[in-house]
């Protein structure tokens, strides 16, 4: 399924991170207005169910494909877990599974950054925190990154509306 996303260059600075566990993101988070329409959008995708996330810090919200669906197992964190999206102080990053090149493209245009686990060695590549959105316009690209996680998970079955 893999291929290019040809995202944007992210503008302005990457924002500070932490660099042990919970990798959070600690500065340049979204607007509430902005982290509320990507919480709408994001579960309203066909067949994502809202959950507590099974690995993530209390309050994040999961990404979880439900069970009617035929899904591709690497594309999951825990369960069927592809995605979730963090509640304050960290308003708005995500974390996602991709495959690995399409991670890499987000990385590079400064989109997010591999998860702490990754870096370590720990965890394969393709797990990645994806910077909370500061407007609309950054909204757009980061569903259109979240829309390719959810169709790495669901083997590119289902139709979606960004």
């Amino acid at each position: 399924m893999s291929k290019t996303l040809t995202l944007p260059k992210r503008s302005g600075e990457k924002p500070e991170t932490s660099r042990r566990l919970p990798h959070s993101q600690l500065t340049q988070h979204g607007p509430d207005d902005v982290i509320d329409k990507l919480h709408e959008w994001a579960f309203s995708l066909p067949h994502v169910d809202n959950q507590h996330s099974g690995i993530s810090v209390p309050g994040a919200r999961a990404m979880v494909l439900h069970e009617s669906c035929d899904c591709n197992q690497e594309a999951f964190m825990v369960g069927r877990e592809f995605a979730h999206i963090h509640p304050h102080p960290d308003n708005g990053s995500l974390h996602v599974k991709l495959p690995a090149d399409e991670a890499k493209e987000v990385v590079d245009k400064g989109w997010g950054e591999d998860h702490y686990l990754v870096t370590l060695g720990h965890y394969p590549p393709g797990l990645i925190m994806v910077f909370s959105p500061r407007d609309d316009d950054e909204l757009e690209v980061v569903k259109t990154i979240v829309s390719r996680s959810y169709l790495f998970a669901n083997k590119g079955q289902s139709a979606l509306q960004i």
